[in-house]
């Protein structure tokens, strides 16, 4: 028997889902749409469908399967897991979801913060192995954070600790959803990077942009953005370097704050390379203490695309090996 725990990356538009050994080794994994917009059952139904899929290429029996760990979006209870009312899964309302999951699988079964199982992943078995604390920020369509303190991970009472995307940056700033104004996300994520680009444009800067998108601005987004970088555009790495500026500017503030040994960045944005890394070290460096500053590591992802996955498992198993030795 090979004993092997499951995570699950539950997304708005795919399910991925890997198989990790209790040492944090990746041995299989499986991705394929959420279809969220069909209901619940059907995005259960696909999640138990990418699971079993993940394990039938491990070779793994529903036995060796320790625990299941998901990776939620949007408010929860990480405690019961429950799930309340997450943007991009329409129709979600107070959902059982680790019960839910339990019942189909067997296992014990855990739901944790998206950004929080990622940070977790790359503390576990990525970036961020050697270290003790770290700081992690996922760029997407939003900034999610993550934060491990003397190698625990820093939820909260309320399951809401490490929502860097909040921290306010700009007094005044851009509305953002949440009802307050100048927070980083609207500034330093993918949608930010759009906004940035787009009011450039409307002040008369010159940019391939306008041509790639065919004369409707609308349709600009951060690929085009990127593409647009990589074919000798100044004004979109200008973009990019200004996104650069403003996530500096919190991790300047994180420093002083936590004084972490790393910080870590996880999403697709980060294939942009020192574009975006040296204006988010540079400003960093000017915003923060000179001592802590130079002890932090600031870098890319280790996993990639999979710290999602492999830090749910990561969480789900300590989580579950906490429990059996309270119990014991």
């Amino acid at each position: 028997m090979k004993l092997v725990v499951a995570g699950i990356d539950l997304g708005g538009t795919n399910v991925k889902t890997a198989i990790v050994g209790r040492n944090g080794a990746l041995i299989a994994k499986d991705s394929r749409p959420t279809e969220a917009e069909d209901g619940l059952e059907t995005v259960l139904d696909n999640m138990s469908a990418s699971l079993e899929a993940a394990m039938e290429e491990a070779k793994a029996d529903p036995s060796d399967l320790v625990a299941i760990g998901i990776g939620a979006p949007g408010p929860m209870n990480w405690r019961t897991g429950v799930v309340y009312s997450p943007p991009n899964l329409p129709g979600w309302d107070n959902v059982p979801l680790a019960d839910l999951m339990r019942e189909r699988h067997g296992a014990p079964t855990y739901v944790d913060n998206d950004a929080n199982v990622a940070c977790w992943g790359e503390f576990w078995s990525g970036a961020g192995r050697e270290v003790d604390s770290m700081v992690c920020l996922t760029l997407g369509t939003g900034v999610g954070g993550g934060i491990v303190v003397h190698g625990r991970l820093l939820r909260g009472p309320d399951g809401t600790a490490g929502e860097i995307g909040h921290l306010c940056v700009a007094r005044d700033g851009r509305q953002c959803n949440c009802g307050s104004k100048g927070c980083l996300e609207q500034y330093a994520s993918v949608t930010g990077m759009v906004r940035t680009a787009l009011e450039g444009i409307e002040h008369g800067q010159r940019t391939i942009l306008t041509d790639m998108c065919g004369g409707d601005v609308e349709r600009i987004d951060g690929k085009m953005i990127s593409d647009a970088h990589a074919r000798g555009d100044e004004f979109a790495g200008w973009v990019i370097k200004e996104t650069g500026i403003w996530l500096g500017t919190a991790v300047g503030s994180l420093i002083n704050l936590l004084n972490p040994e790393m910080v870590v960045f996880c999403g697709g944005m980060i294939a942009a390379g020192e574009t975006l890394f040296a204006p988010i070290r540079e400003t960093a460096k000017v915003q923060s203490f000179e001592v802590p500053y130079k002890r932090t590591v600031i870098v890319p992802a280790g996993l990639g695309a999979d710290s999602g996955v492999i830090g749910a498992a990561g969480c789900a198993l300590q989580r579950y090996e906490e429990e059996t030795k309270g119990r014991g």
